[in-house]
């Protein structure tokens, strides 16, 4: 019988023992939304596995079934998502989204610049996109604090 091994990404987006406990430890053993410790638990995903968020500290949380249920299902993700990046950003100091997906390929530059110059370009565009949206909504929401 062959047994099928995990890809390299399925294996990095895995929560290892050793990083369940230093989740469990940062936040105090309870739910970062919340603040139960009724099953709470360090195992939710800030960038979800399905977007290939890495098992990594900075990557992971504690959350209570419920908050865990609701970050996942509810249309309230958005806030929820919202509240664990500020709590992220808080406790680690060059925390960075980017970071915290696997790249197949290493460093995003490197797979960037063996693209053609048209995808280049329509990369680019994307991100300068994404970046004005992003400094339109900081500019609607001046009361918002940075934690960067």
């Amino acid at each position: 019988m062959r047994y099928r091994t995990k890809s390299k990404a399925a294996q990095a987006c895995e929560i290892p023992p050793d990083v369940k406990k230093a989740v469990w430890e940062r936040d105090h053993h309870q739910c970062v939304l919340c603040g139960t410790t009724y099953t709470a638990s360090p195992c939710a995903h800030y960038i979800p596995r399905s977007h290939l968020g890495l098992g990594i500290e900075e990557n992971i949380v504690t959350l209570c079934m419920a908050c865990h249920c609701d970050y996942d299902n509810s249309p309230m993700r958005g806030y929820y998502k919202d509240q664990i990046r500020r709590y992220l950003k808080m406790r680690y100091k060059d925390w960075d989204e980017r970071k915290l997906v696997y790249r197949k390929y290493g460093e995003i530059e490197d797979y960037y610049n063996t693209l053609p110059p048209q995808k280049q370009e329509i990369i680019k565009d994307y991100i300068d996109e994404l970046l004005k949206k992003e400094e339109e909504h900081e500019q609607d929401h001046p009361d918002r604090e940075s934690h960067e």
